[in-house]
């Protein structure tokens, strides 16, 4: 998906509505869940109602809605500023934002998994010394779209909103389909059951950024068959991208699936320097694989503490 909307804002479609596109993925998306609860003949479930009382809404699904579009649009948004592989890269930091959210709100992380949390900040910065290095070196433009500082800064500072906010809807998101793993009483909802609910909700959000962020007639103007076909293909894999997601929180909790989330990173990266001609400094390489290891680490420790608290079977 990244690597579609870096194409999109790209010559030869030069694209560059992110917002827009934003809400289009929201678009096809909620489609998707409400057609299929259509089928199944059951679009109660599309209903606020449908997921319980009022304030479980009011609680989990609106702020879905206000961090979800917003994590996207600034995500997107950063790669005006940063190729798609140095905005994948600053990414590895979600899982450790995840974590700490998760802490906080009641799964508990062990004493030494707090080592690969550490671990994990050391290759962050290492990743933005090595491209602040990368700026001295003369033809160093490390994937921006020139070769001049201030675009860094300002992709970095959208690409931490975009984890912060990532790393809050997660929470949110697996605290609405597996409440019992924060000691909630309240009855679980399936994935395809939560986007039904938080689809419209998530379109609005986004659709008022746009407007209030960009120029719609201008998006309209641009739009072409050569630009709709890449921008088809960016919807269908947003839509997919957003539902499978769903189902990995539900069956590994919101920690774990932006762990195994961030393995895309070196798939990334690896399209980004092959199709895009992106060229990273490597203290940038190096600083992404020092994040790897620190989630490898958090991860092994928190699959013994599960371990260790599952319940034992009879012989």
């Amino acid at each position: 998906t990244q690597l579609l909307m870096k194409g999109l804002q790209s010559q030869p479609f030069s694209f560059r509505f992110p917002a827009t596109v934003t809400s289009l993925h929201f678009l096809s998306v909620w489609s998707v869940s409400v057609g299929y609860w259509w089928v199944r003949r059951d679009l109660r479930k599309c209903l606020p109602s449908s997921i319980g009382p009022p304030a479980r809404f009011a609680r989990f699904v609106v702020p879905i809605a206000l961090s979800l579009p917003m994590s996207v649009a600034f995500n997107n948004k950063a790669l005006l500023f940063m190729g798609a592989g140095l905005n994948g890269i600053f990414g590895t930091v979600a899982p450790v934002a995840t974590a700490v959210l998760q802490h906080a709100s009641g799964r508990r992380i062990p004493p030494r998994g707090w080592v690969g949390v550490c671990v994990a900040f050391l290759g962050a910065t290492i990743i933005g010394v090595g491209e602040l290095q990368g700026f001295a070196a003369a033809g160093a433009g490390a994937g921006l779209s020139d070769n001049h500082p201030d675009n860094l800064a300002v992709g970095f500072m959208f690409a931490v909103a975009a984890v912060v906010l990532r790393a809050t809807k997660c929470i949110l998101q697996d605290q609405l389909v597996e409440p019992s793993a924060y000691a909630r009483s309240c009855a679980p909802v399936s994935p395809m059951h939560a986007w039904a609910v938080q689809g419209l909700p998530c379109l609005a959000v986004s659709v008022l950024y746009a407007a209030w962020s960009e120029s719609l007639a201008d998006a309209y103007a641009g739009l072409s068959w050569d630009v709709l076909m890449p921008l088809s293909a960016s919807c269908l894999s947003a839509t997919a991208l957003n539902l499978l997601g769903m189902f990995t929180i539900q069956q590994l909790g919101a920690s774990s699936m932006t762990i195994v989330g961030k393995l895309n990173t070196i798939i990334l990266v690896a399209f980004s320097a092959a199709f895009l001609g992106e060229r990273l400094q490597p203290a940038v390489v190096l600083g992404a694989a020092v994040v790897l290891v620190g989630v490898a680490l958090f991860e092994h420790e928190a699959a013994k503490a599960r371990e260790k608290s599952a319940p034992r079977l009879p012989r």
